[in-house]
């Protein structure tokens, strides 16, 4: 989601794809405008630099990990997914009251008006191999708690990555689990392009994700979650006992460096012992191929997660 938010005034009102049936709307304007409203709103939010082009169905990238496939839904109630090489996917159910018809622009952005209540949702396959779904609060009788349903392939679950965010994670291969998905941190605009305060939280694999729009907020405001299937990030995650053997000096898997190496006086058994210490876990920084990266960057990506707040898998 690191993408310029600037975009120009022309791409503001960019042609809209036919092709897909548009509701009529009870306070009697076209549906062709409202529409376009619900685009400009978004792309003004986004740019349109990000977002890959395919069809009114969605995308397919290429990316270092095989080809990630897209698909957006046709209607509001249908489901955003992302789908790696090997078929697994995560998909991702959008917050509609109502089964609008999808509209598509010219630059990617499928849009859904008056999906809910005051609200427009719209989706967006992205260049990185992801996709987003986003929600365009209208107004301030728009509802600032959004609920994302997700579909995790069998045996993933989801880790708080420490940064507002979740890596989605499968098993390592003899311990721990690896990162093969993410969630970004989320993120909400106002009309005039200032950060609203916004946050997740999860029950079960619902994604929850709250808008706090105050008084000063221009509407609509745009909020976003963007997420990431079949990358993976090289985030390594070990429980409790795997990471008291660590700190004791000893191997877990066969790929990590040494627990006694140290840099900048800095070792995995150092960290292992402090998150023993504070009833955390380590996590470790491993390439893509779980092949371990030279020891100077592999500590560069070690840390703790876990503790008071909770995790799933730290226990």
């Amino acid at each position: 989601m690191k993408l310029k938010n600037s975009v120009r005034a022309a791409l503001l009102t960019t042609a809209l794809i036919a092709g897909t049936a548009v509701p009529a709307f009870a306070d009697g304007g076209s549906a062709v405008g409202t529409a376009d409203q619900a685009v400009a709103a978004v792309q003004k939010a986004t740019g349109t630099s990000g977002i890959a082009t395919g069809s009114k169905t969605g995308a397919v990238m290429k990316t270092d990990r095989g080809l990630v496939t897209v698909t957006t839904p046709a209607s509001a109630e249908g489901q955003l997914s992302v789908a790696a090489s090997d078929g697994s996917a995560v998909t991702m159910g959008l917050p509609a009251a109502v089964d609008t018809a999808g509209t598509t622009s010219a630059a990617g952005t499928t849009v859904y008006p008056n999906a809910a209540a005051h609200t427009d949702l719209a989706t967006q396959a992205t260049v990185v191999g992801g996709a987003r779904a986003l929600v365009t609060l209208k107004d301030a009788a728009a509802p600032t708690t959004q609920r994302f349903e997700l579909g995790l392939p069998e045996g993933a679950s989801l880790v708080a990555d420490g940064n507002g965010g979740y890596d989605i994670v499968t098993s390592a291969g003899g311990a721990g689990l690896v990162a093969r998905g993410h969630i970004d941190a989320p993120w909400a605009k106002d009309a005039n392009g200032k950060s609203v305060p916004t946050r997740y939280s999860l029950e079960g694999t619902t994604l929850i994700q709250t808008i706090e729009t105050g008084p000063d907020a221009a509407f609509p405001v745009v909020a976003d979650p963007h997420y990431t299937w079949g990358i993976i990030s090289g985030t390594v995650y070990f429980n409790k006992s795997e990471t008291k053997v660590l700190a004791l000096g000893g191997t877990v898997v066969s790929w990590l460096p040494h627990p006694a190496a140290e840099v900048g006086g800095r070792s995995i058994a150092g960290i292992a012992g402090y998150a023993v210490a504070t009833d955390q876990c380590i996590k470790f920084k491993v390439n893509p191929g779980l092949a371990p990266l030279s020891p100077a960057l592999a500590m560069s990506g070690s840390g703790v997660y876990g503790g008071s707040a909770g995790d799933g898998y730290c226990r």
